[in-house]
């Protein structure tokens, strides 16, 4: 195990440094940031301080060794628009997002693998073919529609949550983050759903699913004690790649709901053009899916001690 942790490390860390290299290659050509710092109208004296202050006068090649050198240190640069640490900046913000990813992750997750398993004990019955319509139907729509469409209802015509902000206390925290958590969660709450339906609809026919309905176990005693076990494996794989998925859904969100996360400085970043910022948030998210691939496959050979890795 150990061994294999070491390698997965390795590999998410070349992974980062590919997408770090790529994503100053793109941020090169997005624009002269010296006129996202002074504006338009700073005359060409001023443009070009500020270009020798910030290393921009050098070759492409001494910009990324000099990029790729405060990387190893942990250091993302200063922000163009905020005056100030990159890292700062994301670290403010980090738990308001993580806040919404544990809330969409366990909604997902629960109300997911819930739904799937009520469709797999009813097979074939209406129930069966409502929530996997449900489901389908969930699954076709893009986070900004339904995010838009709880803000709507639920918040401006019903009330029954805030239009959006962070709140003042952790309560207020919890309360303004259900909304949107919603929002992101829905569509990985659909696929958890069909995924654990399909999984338990094919592990309910195997022969020690017969043995126990033979012993004359309760249907409920069988899916949720034998069949929900090894029907979790595939599903905690992919709880991994919904790092991936939150974190981008978490733009769209945290924009539409006001949410003042890591998404949402991301949004503000690409729109004013701040390179460190968009760059930072951007290793952050890479970050983020290589260490959840990771957990994911070390909770998978916990749940599966027939599993090894060499």
């Amino acid at each position: 195990m150990t061994s294999f942790i070491l390698r997965r490390v390795l590999a998410a860390l070349a992974i980062i440094w590919a997408v770090s290299t790529l994503t100053f290659v793109v941020t090169l050509k997005l624009g002269d940031p010296v006129a996202t710092i002074l504006g338009p109208r700073a005359n060409a004296r001023d443009r070009e301080n500020v270009r020798r202050y910030y290393g921009l006068d050098q070759p492409t090649y001494v910009q990324y060794a000099r990029y790729m050198g405060r990387l190893v240190k942990g250091d993302l640069g200063v922000s163009y628009r905020y005056r100030r640490p990159v890292s700062q900046l994301i670290g403010e913000r980090f738990p308001r997002t993580m806040l919404l990813a544990v809330m969409s992750i366990s909604f997902e997750v629960i109300v997911g693998v819930a739904l799937g398993a009520l469709a797999a004990a009813r097979k074939g019955t209406r129930t069966d073919s409502a929530i996997m319509a449900g489901a389908f139907v969930t699954m076709s729509l893009p986070t900004f529609i339904t995010g838009k469409v709880f803000l709507l209802v639920l918040a401006y015509y019903l009330g029954l949550f805030p239009i959006g902000g962070y709140g003042v206390t952790w309560l207020d925290h919890i309360y303004h983050a259900i909304l949107p958590a919603l929002a992101i969660s829905l569509l990985s709450t659909a696929a958890y759903a069909r995924l654990a339906r399909n999984e338990l609809v094919e592990i309910l026919q195997a022969e020690y699913i017969r043995t126990a309905r033979a012993k004359g176990l309760s249907e409920g005693v069988i899916v949720l004690k034998h069949a929900l076990r090894n029907a979790l494996l595939p599903i905690v794989t992919s709880l991994g790649l919904s790092f991936g998925a939150l974190f981008t859904g978490a733009i769209v969100t945290e924009s539409i709901f006001a949410w003042p996360g890591v998404g949402r400085l991301a949004f503000d970043s690409v729109s004013g053009l701040d390179v460190p910022v968009i760059v930072g948030c951007v290793i952050f998210g890479s970050f983020g899916i290589q260490l959840g691939n990771l957990l994911s496959d070390v909770a998978y050979a916990f749940l599966d001690p027939r599993i090894r890795h060499g």
